[in-house]
């Protein structure tokens, strides 16, 4: 599959806007989309993998910063041709690629002497290992970040994002804990701190009720699910099932809630009844 490099300097016109900002419209949204002028014919089909390179300024700024995707291919104006790029990752200045780490794993991949053009095979898998070690997943994922997967092995999924915001998150599970609401698994008790993470949020308030103009309430709209409930609830559209009704559904296949007894607790237990008979009081 084809990919293409970008290359930047952040003192040119190419990025309208700013930068930093948008990074963080990435984070939050998924997707940011901008026009990138070429000095030639787009040399990319749409669909191909674009990586971002800084490639201009000191040596803690070059390196590659962002990866994205060709979502059109702009007809030649008399201002040049260009691409259009679905941005799915940005990282903030300073968490890029070093050049110095490019040159020295892609073969023969010069950051001094970089200018928009094609990656062959080899480079484009060798860029990609090193974007896999280096990107930091989002706290909980479960699906690989863009970039790391050859785009032909990936599908883009379309989710409610209020379900995914790193913030909505850390007040809704602050304010309700991690337990599921439907059947009562608590994540965090069963699989330690790491469970915690995958803790799914289900959105409430039907989609199609919503406007512009909603702002999500983490601590009423958003509700801890287990993944398996969270699976269940969505399996409905376009309203999906409510809290009470999985746990109607859990009723009437046998499901009692509750929860994983620990060895600390029977040890507890035991303990209480041993002062208990000591103390000349029945057992249980």
């Amino acid at each position: 599959m084809v990919a293409l490099i970008i290359a930047w300097s952040t003192t040119g016109p190419q990025w309208p806007g700013i930068y930093a900002a948008d990074a963080e419209t990435v984070r939050r949204t998924g997707i940011i989309r901008r026009h990138w002028p070429l000095p030639g014919p787009p040399v990319a089909p749409v669909g191909a993998d674009v990586w971002l390179l800084i490639a201009h300024g000191g040596p803690a700024m070059q390196g590659i910063a962002g990866h994205g995707v060709v979502a059109g291919v702009s007809p030649g104006t008399s201002d040049g041709q260009g691409i259009d790029v679905d941005f799915d990752l940005l990282v903030q200045h300073g968490d890029q690629i070093p050049s110095s780490l490019l040159e020295n794993t892609v073969q023969g991949f010069l950051t001094s002497a970089a200018a928009s053009g094609l990656l062959d095979d080899r480079q484009a898998a060798g860029l990609r290992s090193l974007w896999a070690a280096s990107v930091v997943p989002a706290q909980g994922a479960v699906h690989p970040p863009p970039g790391v997967l050859p785009l032909h092995l990936t599908r883009r999924l379309i989710v409610d994002r209020s379900e995914y915001d790193d913030d909505l998150r850390r007040t809704a599970l602050a304010h309700r804990g991690s337990a599921c609401h439907a059947c009562g698994l608590d994540m965090e008790s069963t699989y330690g701190e790491h469970g915690r993470d995958l803790v799914a949020l289900h959105h409430t308030t039907p989609l199609a009720h919503l406007t512009d103009r909603y702002d999500v309430d983490p601590t009423a709209d958003l509700v801890p699910l287990c993944p398996n409930c969270h699976v269940v609830a969505h399996s409905r559209w376009p309203v999906s099932y409510g809290v009470e009704e999985l746990r109607t559904m859990l009723r009437s296949g046998g499901h009692l809630r509750g929860e994983i007894v620990t060895d600390e607790q029977l040890a507890a237990e035991a303990a209480a009844e041993r002062l208990l008979r000591a103390d000349g009081t029945p057992g249980t």
